[in-house]
């Protein structure tokens, strides 16, 4: 196929729009709930139109689910070497997302619309490269010999996410650093534990 008869690529998304979208979407989430945070709404609020959103994202609970779990959302932390105070920084991290008033207001509702396969799906791909963080985390913890092999880096960022999650939905902030350092202690000690259980 020649340049001449290849299809022409359309304009590169612009990566401000984006951005605007996901903004508008956490402000309306946290401002209004799960309900009326519409694609007319978040659209009106970014300063687009509605089918910008939808060639950005296919569904409006596509677009909620990267507003609240999306990389925008949090960054992983750069390894200290101490895994204790690393996996503290973590749920530290989760916590805090958890306990925002978007995530507060979307998840329960994002959680009631998540019952088909495409939506596991696509929420796993969001969560991919904060998952690989997480596995990278601990597997140099494993080759540092800082704690044994057999520990399933999934399973432990299950009981992360899980966890904050549930305490941020049912108890909001209500202290914090015990919480965090609770949460820590128990996942060190998963983790330190390897294949030996």
């Amino acid at each position: 196929m020649t340049s001449e008869t290849s299809p022409r690529p359309g304009r590169p998304r612009d990566a401000d729009k984006d951005l605007a979208v996901l903004i508008a979407a956490r402000q309306l989430l946290a401002e209004v709930g799960y309900p009326q945070t519409t694609i007319v709404a978040i659209a009106k609020r970014a300063g687009v139109n509605s089918p910008a959103i939808y060639r950005r994202w296919p569904t409006r609970q596509a677009l909620l689910e990267e507003a609240i779990h999306g990389p925008g959302a949090y960054a992983p932390p750069e390894p200290t070497g101490d895994l204790r105070a690393d996996l503290a920084t973590w749920v530290r991290i989760f916590l805090a997302r958890a306990d925002s008033p978007a995530a507060r207001a979307g998840v329960p509702g994002l959680l009631a619309d998540s019952q088909t396969e495409e939506a596991r799906r696509r929420l796993l791909a969001i969560g991919a490269p904060i998952r690989k963080a997480f596995a990278e985390l601990l597997g140099g913890a494993v080759d540092d010999g800082r704690i044994p092999p057999g520990a399933d880096p999934e399973v432990v960022f299950e009981i992360l996410a899980g966890t904050t999650t549930f305490h941020a939905l049912s108890r909001g902030g209500e202290e914090p650093e015990w919480f965090v350092s609770n949460l820590a202690d128990a996942l060190h000690v998963l983790v330190s534990a390897g294949a030996d259980r």
